[in-house]
């Protein structure tokens, strides 16, 4: 089970330097709603090799994962599929050559369906969900990766984006209830073709998951 983080509002904890890309989360606002831009630091090395190292992000706690079944009252499946629309080209490598990596700079769209289900009731669904990754940089003029869920805003999220093999992107999107006692983990899979495949567990608990919760 993912260890919990509590952190206080507005506060980013940053990691070590990683030569792969590295888990992105969001920070929680103030008046617990969460602020769910989510920053990610990618930097070109500057070493003779010019190859390029992704730089670990800022971040706020993990959620607690499909494996956390402390409180779980029931469980269901998911299985995820949609598609990807690009942002922005992905930059070249500083020797000139096509960078061949995981680019998830744009819009993001997918939905989910139940497969098995423990629950007595049917898991509430939204007809798609949809986040949108954005570049920038920070203070220091080091290159940014951003991450927002558009679908709702205001709603209590955590996206995190890493690279998998065959220059594929592993998304991740943990939605929780206003309460924190439902959870939507989804796991957007973006494949070099642009469709979106994956996978994802709905959850109900007797206990607030919500991360944010009590900072």
């Amino acid at each position: 089970m993912k260890a919990r983080v509590p952190t206080s509002p507005t506060t980013n904890i940053s990691r070590a330097a990683a030569p792969m890309r590295a888990r992105s989360r969001a920070s929680k606002s103030g008046h617990f709603a969460l602020a769910s831009q989510l920053l990610r630091h990618v930097a070109m090395t500057r070493a003779a090799a010019l190859s390029i190292a992704i730089f670990a992000a800022c971040t706020s706690g993990d959620a607690p994962g499909p494996d956390n079944t402390l409180g779980r009252t029931c469980s269901a499946t998911l299985a995820i599929s949609g598609s990807f629309v690009l942002g922005q080209p992905a930059p070249t490598n500083p020797d000139g050559s096509p960078y061949t990596g995981c680019w998830p700079i744009g819009t993001w769209t997918f939905s989910a369906t139940v497969g098995d289900s423990d629950c007595s009731a049917a898991p509430t669904l939204l007809p798609s969900y949809s986040f949108v990754g954005t570049t920038g940089s920070d203070s220091d003029g080091d290159f940014t990766e951003s991450f927002a869920y558009t679908t709702d805003p205001t709603a209590h999220a955590i996206i995190k984006v890493t690279e998998a093999g065959n220059a594929q992107c592993e998304g991740e999107l943990d939605l929780f209830s206003t309460d924190g006692m439902t959870e939507w983990d989804l796991s957007p899979w973006l494949n070099t073709d642009h469709s979106i495949t994956g996978e994802g567990m709905y959850s109900q608990y007797t206990t607030d998951q919500w991360v944010g919760s009590g900072s």
